[in-house]
Formats: structure tokens, C-alpha cells, sequence
């Protein structure tokens, strides 16, 4: 996300773990901020005084009542995980900075959309600019592992590769 966003011209501000911050900032990242911060609103408001263009909730949380707040005039807010929450709206706020809110699901993307997404994924991908940071390559008789995996944590930053010819 990071890297599309610096390769679309955006001063990204980012939030991950500490042990994330280095890995964010050499992805392009102006900023690093620990999402674990009490203050994180305010070290955001630090470092975009004037409000952010554009908020992605990659976490699912949905705090709209933050995301407005952070926002600059005629920003947006943009949706990607979260399809079950049901957060507050601070309708008033977000009028008043002309503001928008939008989903973000891949599969309702059109052919077109998806064909010039994928133009800039392989432009990128060839440049060796997106690469995930470890690949494992496991039997698929490992899935309920993987995913026990998956669901504490311990897969973070990886991606794996299910084989089935690696079953014997």
C-alpha cells in the first residue's frame, strides 16, 4: 500500500508497529507513527497540520470519528477491511469539510479497473519495487497449521505458497 501510494505521488504518512517503522520507511513513507501510541491522533495532526487528503483504514477498526477529525478539506476516507463493523458517523464533520467516505472491495472492481491496477503491479513488480519481505513454500497438508498461523500473528509480513506436489 505503501509503495502504490509513493508511486501515485502521495507524502505517506504511515501507521504500523516499531518493529515495522524501518521496513514502512524504506518502502517510501515521509513518516512512521506506532499505531500502538495513545496519541497517535495527534502525532498524525503533528505531522499534517493542515488535515490528510486521504485516510486508509487497512485495520478494520473503522474510528470514522478520528478519520474525520484528521481529515483535511474535501478529504477521503477510504475503507478496505471492517465489513462488520458498524461505526458512528460524525455526519456534521464530515459535511462540513466536504468530505467523503468510500468502500474499497477488490472483487467489485471492473475488468477495466482491474486491467490497469495490473498494469502497475507488473510495472512495479519488474522494477523489483513490490516484494513480499518472506516467502514459505509448504505442503497443502499444512493449511490448518498455516492457518492456526495465520490467526495468532505469527505470519506477519510473509507470504505462503500451498503446494499440493509437496505432499508425499
Amino acid at each position: 500500500m505503501v509503495t502504490l501510494a509513493v508511486e501515485a505521488g502521495a507524502r505517506v504518512i504511515a501507521t504500523a508497529s516499531a518493529s515495522d517503522a524501518e521496513y514502512c520507511r524504506a518502502l517510501g513513507a515521509a513518516e512512521v507513527l506506532d499505531y500502538k501510541d495513545p496519541d497517535l491522533a495527534a502525532r498524525i495532526r503533528d505531522a499534517a497540520p493542515h488535515g490528510v487528503d486521504a485516510h486508509l483504514d487497512t485495520s478494520g477498526h473503522n474510528d470514522l470519528t478520528t478519520a474525520v477529525d484528521l481529515l483535511a478539506p474535501r478529504g477521503r476516507i477510504v475503507l478496505l477491511a471492517g465489513a462488520r463493523t458498524q461505526p458512528v458517523l460524525p455526519a456534521g464533520a464530515l459535511y462540513m469539510k466536504d468530505g467523503s467516505i468510500t468502500g474499497f472491495v477488490i472483487s467489485h472492481a471492473t475488468t477495466a479497473e482491474l486491467a490497469e491496477a495490473a498494469v502497475t503491479i507488473n510495472r512495479l513488480l519488474a522494477a523489483g519495487r513490490l516484494r513480499p519481505r518472506a516467502t514459505e513454500t509448504l505442503p497443502l497438508s499444512a493449511t490448518a497449521d498455516v492457518h492456526r498461523r495465520m490467526e495468532q500473528g505469527e505470519l506477519h509480513g510473509r507470504r505462503v505458497v500451498l503446494r499440493p506436489d509437496l505432499d508425499t
